[in-house]
């Protein structure tokens, strides 16, 4: 194999130019020599990043083996890694931000192919965990709903796998579902890793492989681990789920509830009605919203971690089920079907801890041979919970905040990053002059970012922003906004 060259970072400091070398794409950096690479490189309000090649400490790199005994694609930069199994329905078995895993992963199969004849009605789900694309509506009163799991073509059938892109700065595997006869679909998933970011692309793409005409939206499911963390035995109190609500909504509380006890304790409406919030609990519910934000997050306040899924909203148009977000809690209990009720047991073996998140597409009305696309972004970080909002550079749970005390200002909130590099203040003028910029402090996706620190305030400052900047000096998205009074 080809050696790259090593790349060289040209740092510019107050007219100097330091010309530093970068780890080649092997070297992962850990989290303290990242910050430690940050913090020399930004130690001055002068501080400048020009690079003429991306930043190869987080490589992206593909590689074939195993996890938990399943055959898998392993998509990583060394922050983010996401593990691909063809076998198991094309899904992402597994996401991980560092040492953390985000995905609910059923121990029960692990290691386990299970042919069709062991996946169906009769014998029950064998239901591996991760993520899955199934089509949209769910329901059995005719042919234009989807009859749901099992379903072993769509959902437990072996993928056609292939590596579409390798390369330092991107790498993607493709996975190819059978046709499948009766919905007449077949799915195109396309899993992209990137350098640099945690941020995940998921390209999906519904087929029709019929000769009729056929109407679904592509529904896109994430089985969250919901196990308590110091005991495997209990569920997560910790879990949460928020969903921007549409402030235009069909629905008088801005969602309803398809499934489960009408006064379910798990979901509340806060932020003066701007948010829902869905708590998990061990016990069975559905909710869904018409939600018009294009995303949502999920945060596990025992691990300080979370997870932005981004997905583009069409207002005015027919989605399956009303709702553009949904959420399953895995619990006991009994819900009804339509046509027949279903009982789920008390017991964790049979009903096991996970939270599902899941975002649909609108209706896509496909003649024979046509396609329908619908991506979707994962974007990890480590983050405390609440989720207030979710931002480009990534999420919020303490807004930033600003203090002036003399001719100091003190800049304080609680985020997480979707990218390494450093958090920059830029001062303005009450028309907008940049009077001037200050490097706060390095940032990591592996670590929450409390930021807590006094800097000085240029004179006439209306107004301060808080962005981040990667290790090239590229502006990764803006955290917040003071107005200074």
């Amino acid at each position: 194999m080809r050696r790259l060259r090593k790349p060289l970072l040209l740092t510019v400091f107050g007219g100097l130019t330091a010309i530093l070398p970068i780890p080649s794409p092997s070297h992962y950096l850990s989290v303290g020599e990242n910050r430690i690479l940050l913090q020399n490189l930004a130690h001055s309000n002068q501080t400048r990043f020009v690079m003429a090649a991306p930043a190869m400490s987080y490589a992206a790199k593909i590689e074939q083996t195993q996890y938990d005994g399943w055959n898998v694609y392993r998509l990583t930069n060394g922050i983010v890694s996401l593990l691909v199994a063809p076998q198991l329905g094309g899904r992402a078995i597994q996401m991980q931000l560092g040492e953390h895993e985000y995905f609910f992963v059923n121990k029960d199969l692990a290691g386990k192919v299970l042919p069709p004849e062991q996946n169906n009605l009769k014998s029950g789900w064998a239901n591996y965990g991760g993520d899955k694309v199934w089509p949209g509506p769910e329901g059995w009163a005719n042919d234009d709903e989807w009859p749901s799991i099992p379903y072993y073509v769509l959902d437990g059938s072996t993928f056609k796998a292939d590596v579409v892109t390798e390369n330092p700065s991107e790498v993607a595997v493709r996975v190819t579902s059978p046709e499948d006869p009766r919905s007449g679909v077949q799915f195109i998933r396309i899993y992209h890793v990137y350098a640099g970011t945690t941020r995940i692309k998921v390209d999906q793409v519904m087929r029709n492989i019929s000769r009729r005409r056929i109407r679904w939206g592509i529904w896109h499911l994430v089985q969250n681990d919901a196990t308590d963390v110091g005991n495997p035995l209990k569920p997560n109190p910790e879990l949460y789920m928020y969903v921007p609500l549409n402030s235009r909504s069909r629905y008088p509380n801005g969602y309803y509830l398809p499934y489960g006890d009408a006064r379910h304790p798990s979901y509340q409406v806060i932020e003066d009605g701007r948010m829902l919030r869905i708590h998990y609990l061990y016990r069975v519910g559905k909710v869904a919203a018409d939600s018009s934000a294009g995303w949502y997050a999920v945060v596990n306040g025992q691990k300080n971690i979370a997870y932005v899924e981004n997905f583009k909203y069409f207002p005015d148009v027919e989605y399956p089920d009303g709702a553009s977000v949904e959420s399953w809690n895995d619990g006991p209990g009994v819900i009804s079907r339509g046509p027949w009720d279903q009982t789920l047991a008390d017991d964790p073996k049979k009903t096991p801890y996970f939270f599902e998140a899941e975002a649909m597409s609108p209706y896509a009305a496909l003649d024979p041979g046509e396609e329908y696309s619908f991506p979707i972004y994962w974007s990890p970080t480590r983050v405390t919970n609440p989720i207030r909002e979710a931002v480009w550079g990534g999420v919020i749970s303490e807004p930033l905040a600003a203090q002036v005390d003399g001719g100091r200002v003190n800049l304080k909130g609680i985020f997480g990053v979707f990218t390494p590099g450093a958090l920059e203040a830029t001062f303005y003028s009450v028309m907008g002059e940049e009077l001037g910029h200050e490097t706060l402090q390095a940032v990591d996706p592996r670590e929450v970012v409390r930021l807590d620190k006094a800097v000085a305030l240029p004179a006439q400052t209306f107004r301060i922003s808080v962005c981040v900047r990667d290790a090239n000096g590229e502006n990764r998205g803006v955290l917040g906004n003071a107005i200074l009074k």
